[in-house]
Order: C-alpha cells, then sequence, then structure tokens
C-alpha cells in the first residue's frame, strides 16, 4: 500500500502535499474493493470518501441513466461534492472490478484548508490542468539531465600548439580550423587562449613584449575527464565562468573543447548542437551523426511539455538543413541549379516529428533527365535509411520514377488528376499538394503548384469530389461521448484514421480551392481564417484539436521508442488519464463538426 500511494507523489494534485499532508493522508488511506454493478455514489448524496482508482472502472450516470463519463487507473472523483458539500447531480457505477484507495471525508477536507492548491485543483480548468501536467513532466525530465553523461559527438575539434609559436601564427591556425579558442601543450599541463586574450595582446603586445602563444595562454585550462557528468561540469564552468573547456582521455590527452553554449543547449533542448553539428558538417558522416540526434531533442521538448506543434516546426527546420546538406553532397553539381528537391506528405507539411517514412522526390527542369539518375538517387534514399528514416510503403520517394521526372511529365500527371481523376490520382494530388521545395531550382515546383491552381480554377467540380474523401474513416467516438475500440487493438484507436486524417484532408481541400500556398496545416487553418471563411472561434478549436491529436500521438509514439517497438498511429485510451481522455472527446467532437463544415461547403450529400 505505502509503495501504491508513494507512486501518487508524481501525479497531481498530490505533488501539491508536502510530508506532513501526505504523511496524514497516508495514515488514513485505505484500500477498498468493489465488484462489478456496484454503486459507489449515489444520485443526490454526498461522498464519504476522495475515491483514488488504483485499477478498474466506474461510470457516471445521469438522471436517465445514460452514461456521461468514465473514470480509469489513477482518476480522481468524489472531491468537489466533499469541498461544496452538495448531492451528486450523478451516479457512479463501477462497471469494471475496482480497487482503489479511499480517503475518509474529514482528513481530505483538512488538507484543503491547509493546502490551497491542492484544493484549487478539484475547480481548476482544463488549461490549467494542462499546465500543471507540463510542470509533472518538467520535474521528471530533470532527472535524466542529472545523470547524463559527457558525450564525445557534442565536442568542437581541439586545436594544439607549441609554447614557443608566434602568436600571428597560432593565430592562422585558428582561424583554418574555425575554432573558437587554442591550447597551447606545455611541459606540464595544457594553457587556453580564447577571444579575451587576444584582446589582451592586441592592446598590450608593444608595452609587454609579447610573441610568443605561451605569453597570453591562461596556465593550467581548467579541465574535465572523458564521460563527467554534465551537470558537474555545468556547475565547474559556471563557477569559474569560462565558455571553453579542454576534455580529457585517460592519458589526459585533449580530445575535444566543450563550449558552454553547447551544454546550455543540451540543458534546454540541444536544437542549437543539433543546428550547428548539421552546418558545419563537411561528410555524409557529420550529416547523418547530427541528424541521429533529434531523437533526444525531441524527447527532452515532449517532457518539458513543449506543444508538439512548436516541435514539428524545430525538427522541420533542422531537418530542411539537412536535405540541403544531402543535395549540396549527394547531387552532382551539374544538376543543382536543373532540378528541386521536394518533399511530400507529412513532411511536405512540417507535421513529422519522429521519422515515420520518406516522402521526396525530384522534379528536373524541361528537357534535362540525366542518364545516372539512378545511382544518385539510391544513394540519396540509402544516407535517409542510415539516419532512421523507414522508406514509405507506398513507393513516394525519388527512387520511384513516378517521383523523380522532368516538369512536363508532372504537368502531365496534374491534368490527368484532373480530366480523369479517381481514388489513386487524388491520392496523388493530395500528396503533391502538400509538398515544399526545400533545395535546388526552387521555381520549378513553384511552377507545378501554380499549374495546379490554374486547372482546379478551370475544373472547380473536382474539389467536391477531392474533399469526399474526409468521409473516407468513421470517427472513434460513438455513442454518449464512448470511444469506439479498434477491434484488432483492445483499448487503442488510430488516432491518424480516426482524427488528423479529416481534419487535415478537409483544411487542405479548402486549401487547395482558396490557392493556399502554406502547406502546415496550422498555418493553412490561419489562412481560412483571414480570408474569412472560418471564423477566430472555429480557427482556434481546429489548431487546439490539432494540438491534442499530435501530443497524444507523438507521447504514444515516444514510449513505443523506448521499448524498441515500431511506432504507429494507435494510442492507449486505456493509459490516459481523466484530464487526457476529456480532452481527447473534445478535440474529436471538434472534427465531428468540421467534417459537418467541410460537408454542407463542398455539397458532399450530392456526390455520386
Amino acid at each position: 500500500m505505502i509503495t501504491l500511494l508513494e507512486n501518487l507523489k508524481t501525479h497531481p494534485p498530490f505533488t501539491f502535499l508536502n510530508k506532513n499532508e501526505f504523511d496524514r493522508m497516508e495514515k488514513h488511506a485505505q484500500i477498498a474493493y468493489y465488484p462489478n454493478e456496484t454503486l459507489l455514489i449515489d444520485k443526490d448524496s454526498i461522498p464519504l470518501n476522495l475515491y483514488i482508482i488504483i485499477k478498474g472502472a466506474v461510470e457516471v450516470f445521469d438522471e436517465n441513466e445514460e452514461p456521461i463519463d468514465i473514470y480509469q487507473t489513477h482518476d480522481i472523483f468524489g472531491g468537489i461534492e466533499i469541498i461544496e458539500g452538495q448531492p451528486s447531480a450523478y451516479s457512479y457505477i463501477v462497471t469494471e472490478e475496482l480497487i482503489c484507495f479511499e480517503i475518509p471525508k474529514t482528513v481530505f477536507l483538512d488538507i484543503c484548508e491547509c493546502n490551497k492548491y491542492f484544493k484549487h485543483y478539484f475547480f481548476s480548468s482544463i488549461i490549467e490542468r494542462m499546465d500543471m501536467l507540463k510542470e509533472k513532466k518538467e520535474y521528471a525530465s530533470m532527472s535524466d539531465l542529472m545523470i547524463a553523461r559527457l558525450d564525445k559527438s557534442i565536442l568542437h575539434k581541439g586545436v594544439v600548439v607549441a609554447p614557443n609559436m608566434p602568436i600571428v601564427e597560432a593565430l592562422h591556425h585558428m582561424d583554418e580550423a574555425g575554432a573558437s579558442c587554442l591550447l597551447v601543450e606545455n611541459d606540464e599541463g595544457y594553457g587556453i587562449v580564447t577571444d579575451a586574450d587576444f584582446r589582451y595582446y592586441i592592446l598590450h603586445k608593444e608595452d609587454k613584449g609579447l610573441e610568443k602563444i605561451s605569453q597570453i595562454q591562461t596556465y593550467p585550462a581548467i579541465s574535465a575527464n572523458k564521460g563527467e557528468l554534465l551537470f558537474n561540469i555545468l556547475l565547474l564552468m559556471t563557477e569559474h565562468s569560462i565558455k571553453h573547456l579542454p576534455v580529457l582521455d585517460e592519458e589526459n590527452h585533449v580530445i575535444g573543447i566543450l563550449e558552454l553554449v553547447d551544454l546550455l543547449s543540451f540543458f534546454s533542448n540541444q536544437s542549437h548542437l543539433i543546428t550547428v553539428q548539421m552546418e558545419r558538417a563537411k561528410n555524409l558522416e557529420d550529416v547523418v551523426a547530427a541528424a541521429k540526434r533529434l531523437d533526444v531533442m525531441i524527447s527532452a521538448l515532449h517532457a518539458k511539455g513543449v506543444k508538439s506543434r512548436y516541435i514539428a516546426k524545430l525538427v522541420s527546420e533542422i531537418n530542411r538543413k539537412m536535405y540541403i546538406k544531402l543535395f549540396a553532397m549527394i547531387i552532382p553539381h551539374a544538376w543543382q541549379d536543373k532540378c528541386t528537391l521536394i518533399l511530400l506528405g507529412s513532411e511536405g507539411r512540417a507535421s513529422q516529428i519522429l521519422r515515420t517514412d520518406q516522402d521526396n522526390a525530384l522534379v528536373f527542369e524541361e528537357g534535362f533527365m540525366p542518364e545516372d539518375v539512378t545511382s544518385v538517387t539510391q544513394q540519396f534514399i540509402e544516407v535517409l535509411d542510415e539516419i532512421g528514416f523507414p522508406r514509405c510503403e507506398g513507393e513516394i520517394m525519388m527512387i520511384n520514377p513516378k517521383w523523380c521526372k522532368p516538369i512536363e511529365a508532372y504537368k502531365e500527371d496534374i491534368y490527368d488528376w484532373i480530366e480523369a481523376p479517381n481514388y489513386e490520382k487524388f491520392l496523388d494530388m493530395a500528396i503533391f499538394f502538400d509538398s515544399t521545395a526545400v533545395a535546388g531550382k526552387v521555381s520549378l515546383h513553384t511552377e507545378l503548384i501554380d499549374y495546379l491552381f490554374s486547372k482546379v480554377e478551370q475544373t472547380p467540380s473536382i474539389l467536391m469530389h477531392f474533399a469526399r474523401a474526409i468521409e473516407t474513416f468513421e470517427s472513434p467516438l460513438g455513442l454518449f461521448s464512448q470511444f469506439v475500440h479498434d477491434k484488432e487493438h483492445k483499448n487503442e484507436i488510430d488516432i491518424k484514421k480516426g482524427a488528423l486524417f479529416a481534419l487535415i484532408h478537409g483544411v487542405r481541400a479548402l486549401a487547395l480551392e482558396h490557392q493556399i500556398r502554406e502547406t502546415n496545416t496550422t498555418l493553412r487553418i490561419k489562412a481560412l481564417n483571414n480570408s474569412g471563411f472560418l471564423s477566430k472561434e472555429d480557427a482556434t478549436e481546429l489548431m487546439e484539436a490539432l494540438e491534442v491529436f499530435h501530443t497524444l500521438r507523438l507521447h504514444s509514439q515516444l514510449e513505443k521508442l523506448a521499448k524498441g517497438k515500431p511506432i504507429d498511429n494507435y494510442i492507449s485510451v486505456a493509459k490516459l488519464g481523466k484530464l487526457e481522455r476529456d480532452l481527447l472527446k473534445e478535440a474529436l467532437k471538434t472534427v465531428n463538426k468540421f467534417k459537418k463544415i467541410v460537408s454542407y461547403h463542398f455539397h458532399l450529400s450530392i456526390v455520386g
């Protein structure tokens, strides 16, 4: 029992209790068992206990005996009725054998009187509780940061010079290496020379007779050993007010320089570090090494409660730099001003966070199609394989001739999509409309989007058929706001099919109609609001719903990634807390409402 109660300390509102308050609750708490169909709280009665579910389920029924809510593991109920001293308006009935904690009413009220934050939790809004969850995630993430150790991959190359080297010559070495400091190898240990020392040299070289690099070094240089705790290194650099730290191996040889900005980046989200590594990459191995750090950054940001759309934006920007590097390194120089690299699907929408699949293509200028394109595109895809991007099952990749051809061939496809449409062609049309150019002759992609807009404008009826795909999948929210689970996935729902697809495709169809060039769904929603099609309220609800879906999916995918399982689009409803289930239900209701708006706008009821 004590162990079970200890687990509550990491869950709001028990995170607000001090030791004495928690000890008092622990002293009076009891574990209770109730079989199915037990009436725990009757309508018009005040609960005698605060209930905290360990295992099982309790459903809430209104006066018409219709189910309106459900409580599961870690959920709490009965608190508001006890605090207000008001009879319950609903009946609480056990629907799955229940094991729970019971906190007596008198003890619960006494703790509420002593701790206003604990009491406030029971009356807080969904937004306020989301903030509490964010604080909980920040606290949990700190434990991981505290035990992280120095990784060689975050070090800069150390430039080591002899103590008798002339200062100007040493400065040339530093400049050629693109370094921010120099190390001086003395008979007994290392000294360090930074920008501050060079300023000293400029100001005093005449009156001090400064000629050799050893004359301006800071000696001995404060250093750290390979494998040291990063938190200890942060304390060391803070204590001595230094920005550069030599890192030594077991034999006291320099293996690199740690810069304070990179260390601080690690303790924030590592994005600066990855960006710098990507920009400094001189070969494919460097690009691969930098790109592989993305999962660590994503996990850190998610743990801190950063919104998924901001994580996606950051990941998209880093991936963009990666693709620019790969384009420059792999695509022959003679091609680079005659083709453009485009990203499609979720990558084109800048919504892919974890690496789910590759979606890329090449567009060549008219009349240009190199003979050795197969070997080049194969190398490009293999590098993405090494980074960790799974190959697209639908083969939407540049190694497929369908997605690697001259611009006139793409125009023929667009013409065919409009003039002789079918399901597969609409799918290609949707994929392409979400594309964005990242490198090479970007004007080729712009020309294709212009051509698509013009063809749709000439045949506006195509939009009715294009938008109809929002009806492909049923909502996982059934009668009385209950989740409809996937038959093959117990207590799980496919968030992509059941929610994301309808929202993204509905917005996509409207963006195509309004000739909106943004590919990101959130930006398209904002553009539809600016155009007057969507009200501010509807736009806000759609963006919040999108955030809920992406956040829950990302959390589920990170859990699977940590366990070495393949990532997919299923989320376990059973593992969600009461707050998260409520948010999911509201988000699904928003999508259902939006589907009706799209259906009415495009007259989908009359589409054959």
